[in-house]
């Protein structure tokens, strides 16, 4: 690695930071460090990767960037991966189309799941490598372990494995494989437990409890769009251009193209009759680039012009962040900023009642700002991690604050800074009919 490549990263990542102190979490990130505040080894929407990660960055104090700082490391950990996996001279480009890459660049400087995903991908493909080359102990075991902790990171790491396996079926005939295998079981098996001890909760929500959407061309037409976009801006077509015509020369890069088409065609499918997020198919980034970057087509000027200029609208775009949605027409800046002052606001007006809330965001926000559990009701509201945690238990008969959206509860009228009415009730107690309708949870042993 030259040193002007080193310095580029260098000030990328003290820019990384600076901006992402710059503004406040958004609803999924404050919900996010609720978990990290009670870990444990599963939670209701994800697996425990996101929580560790917070709780280990913690000691940086109460403030955005502490919540944050782990998502970048991380973030710049796996492009030292994905460099370690491109030949040399390509390195440099691997900077510039990772942080072209929308979701890769910007979502590192959110604390959501989706970057340990993506940097777990990046170990898992350095591991595969490894494991391809050489085939022993060591490198079975390390491969295991980097299975495991992409599960813990978001269960979409199911996806690689399979495709993995479906590309070089040969893989089931190895004797180590078996080891990866036991070693990947025995690291995933307290989260096993912890779903089974929660009647599978999770898998039970995300396969058979999510609502399914009507027939929609629209909605697949949009998602192969939002593919080509999201890997590389202007530079996505070409960046799929490239993994498309590349031949692959070995069981590793064919791995790696059977996850890029494999996944994409995966997700196609499932959303002529669901729907898709964006966000779902970030781990892409790191074998889109490695197999784009094996691509002569990366050596033509006007190519580079067009990563060049990729590179800077997103570099730039994160900066729209630190703006409120009065400053900047655009309705989701309301969810970052201005919640510190409205968080305070609803404290002065419940004054000593106990405050909760009916959704999780809110009841995440507040929890964020003012430094204390809010419980969720979730009353008319889809489960969540609050159904496990039951914070309103700690406060049964004590005079209450209701913050909600439904107007069947009218109250004095406060505005989110996202522009939402919301109202506050003061109830002496709390209603039967607002009691968490928690999910039955049987244990274990009984």
């Amino acid at each position: 690695m030259t040193t002007r490549l080193k310095v580029s990263l260098g000030i990328l990542f003290v820019f990384q930071l600076v901006v992402a102190g710059l503004f406040g979490l958004a609803h999924d990130e404050a919900y996010y460090w609720l978990f990290s505040r009670h870990l444990d080894w599963g939670f209701f929407d994800h697996p425990p990767f996101v929580a560790v990660l917070i709780r280990y960055f913690s000691f940086l104090g109460h403030h955005e960037l502490s919540v944050r700082a782990g998502f970048i490391c991380i973030q710049f950990l796996t492009v030292f991966l994905v460099m370690d996996l491109v030949p040399e001279r390509h390195k440099t480009k691997v900077l510039f189309l990772f942080f072209a890459f929308p979701l890769a660049s910007i979502g590192g400087m959110l604390a959501l799941p989706d970057m340990p995903l993506l940097f777990m991908t990046a170990v898992y493909a350095w591991l595969l490598r490894n494991y391809l080359e050489k085939d022993d102990l060591k490198n079975s075991c390390s491969l295991g372990a980097a299975i495991a902790l992409l599960f813990y990171a978001k269960y979409h790491g199911v996806l690689l494995v399979f495709f993995t396996l479906l590309a070089i079926p040969k893989l089931l005939q190895r004797k180590s494989f078996y080891i990866v295998t036991l070693v990947a079981i025995l690291i995933f098996l307290p989260h096993m437990w912890w779903q089974y001890s929660h009647n599978f909760a999770t898998l039970r929500y995300h396969f058979l409890e999510r609502p399914s959407s009507s027939f929609s061309f629209k909605r697949s037409f949009e998602f192969v769009f939002l593919q080509v976009i999201l890997a590389g801006l202007l530079a996505g077509p070409v960046v799929w251009w490239g993994v498309i015509k590349h031949k692959t020369t070995d069981q590793f890069e064919r791995s790696l193209k059977f996850i890029s088409i494999g996944s994409v065609i995966f997700f196609l499918i499932s959303s002529l009759s669901k729907k898709t997020e964006a966000n779902w198919t970030v781990y892409l980034t790191v074998p889109l680039i490695i197999l784009t970057l094996q691509h002569e087509i990366w050596d033509r000027k006007w190519v580079q012009r067009l990563l060049y200029v990729s590179f800077g609208i997103v570099l730039l775009a994160r900066l729209v962040f630190v703006f409120d949605k009065d400053q900047l027409p655009l309705k989701r800046l309301g969810e970052f900023n201005g919640w510190r002052g409205f968080a305070l606001g609803v404290k002065i007006k419940c004054g000593h009642r106990v405050i909760m809330a009916n959704s999780y965001q809110i009841a995440a926000k507040l929890s964020y700002y003012l430094k204390m559990d809010v419980p969720a009701l979730n009353y008319h509201s889809r489960k969540n991690q609050f159904d496990f945690w039951r914070f309103d238990l700690d406060h049964f008969g004590q005079p209450v604050c209701y913050v909600t959206d439904k107007k069947k509860f009218m109250g004095q009228i406060v505005t989110t800074p996202e522009g939402k009415e919301l109202h506050i009730v003061h109830l002496p107690v709390l209603p039967r009919e607002l009691e968490p309708k928690h999910i039955q949870i049987e244990k274990v042993g009984q």
